[in-house]
């Protein structure tokens, strides 16, 4: 496995990149054939050589990403094991990051794993009937009917202005009633409407099922088994961790999340999500909008771009747990630092990472 920095670039890429388009001919019939490998406390590792990736990889990826300011990492890891990794000047692979909304896709997962562990029922259980107390007295009575199948579309029906709303709900001294205010203007499951706030009921209904703050349930039901370390996790005003953004964790533990859908569910031999909604997470559930051009799953978008079915967490900034099932690869990148101007990193995984992998 090789590393490099911004200040160890290495020749030019061009030619590389244009060398690796010869590989697509091979991709439409790739297949996994090596077995599974689980990480442990620590990944394993092997050169792109020995997992079917170009050996360039560490060299094509060192010169897309250094032309990319905000991204602070890079990891790539394919049958399991880490092929190369790339971090930043003053950034390395245990500095942990502010992962935005990819944090919604950790939600989801909560949301399988409380489906597997009998808690919650189905997806069509309501808000009223999970979290009767939270809804304002003013709101409107369809409120309590909202499902949690659309809130994990985001197709509930609120009315909701993703470009505005996010400094509305970050303003509001109760995010969870100024939510659950907005009218309602369409029926469930037919308008997508990009929306933290439902995220954030999402997090509140798995609580409510699991009995228990939405952390401590996350710990015992998905971190520790996966080995992920939270470093950080934002809160409201009212004392809860919020299901929309703000988990704090390095981008190796990003890519266990995606690995755990990469293996449909399971994990060292244990099934911790049942298959089917692994399943249902990853293919277009609702149509998606210009916050990530795609179609959307559950709380996962989903994209076939390289010509690979391929379904992604997205967080503000560029930052992707992405994950191409045909070809056994998770690539996660990783935005430490949204002060600075902001890159559009997509290309790197699809135009500079997917076509070296054979």
């Amino acid at each position: 496995m090789i590393h490099l920095t911004r200040r160890a670039l290495i020749g030019t890429t061009i030619g590389y990149t244009l060398a690796a388009s010869g590989l697509a001919a091979n991709r439409a019939g790739a297949q996994v054939t090596s077995p599974p490998a689980w990480p442990g406390a620590q990944w394993p590792r092997a050169l792109p050589a020995e997992l079917d990736i170009a050996p360039a990889l560490p060299d094509v990826l060192a010169a897309a990403a250094s032309a990319a300011p905000s991204v602070t990492g890079v990891v790539v890891t394919r049958h399991g094991a880490i092929a190369t990794e790339y971090f930043a000047d003053d950034w390395s692979a245990n500095d942990p990051i502010d992962i935005r909304s990819c944090t919604k896709s950790f939600v989801s997962a909560l949301v399988g794993r409380a489906r597997h562990d009998g808690l919650l029922p189905n997806l069509s259980v309501t808000i009223g009937e999970l979290i009767p107390e939270r809804i304002p007295a003013e709101a409107d009575p369809a409120v309590a009917d909202i499902t949690l199948w659309s809130l994990l579309t985001m197709t509930s029906g609120l009315s909701w202005d993703w470009q505005t709303d996010y400094q509305r709900i970050e303003a509001a001294e109760n995010p969870v009633e100024y939510v659950l205010s907005r009218p309602i203007i369409a029926p469930q499951g037919q308008v997508y409407a990009y929306n933290s706030g439902g995220s954030h009921l999402i997090g509140l209904m798995v609580a409510a099922a699991a009995g228990m703050p939405l952390e401590e349930y996350a710990e015992e039901a998905l971190f520790a088994p996966l080995g992920i370390t939270v470093h950080g996790w934002r809160r409201y005003p009212q004392g809860e961790v919020i299901g929309g953004y703000g988990l704090q964790i390095v981008p190796y533990d990003m890519a266990r999340l995606g690995y755990l859908y990469l293996r449909r569910g399971v994990w060292a031999d244990d099934r911790l999500i049942a298959e089917e909604y692994i399943e249902q997470s990853t293919i277009a559930q609702s149509a998606g909008d210009p916050t990530g051009g795609e179609p959307y799953g559950y709380q996962w978008w989903i994209s076939n771009a390289t010509g690979y079915n391929a379904f992604y967490a997205l967080g503000y900034g560029g930052q992707y747990i992405y994950v191409v099932p045909a070809l056994d690869l998770v690539v996660v990148v990783a935005v430490g630092d949204i002060s600075v101007p902001l890159s559009f990193p997509r290309p790197i995984i699809e135009q500079t990472i997917v076509p070296l992998v054979y």
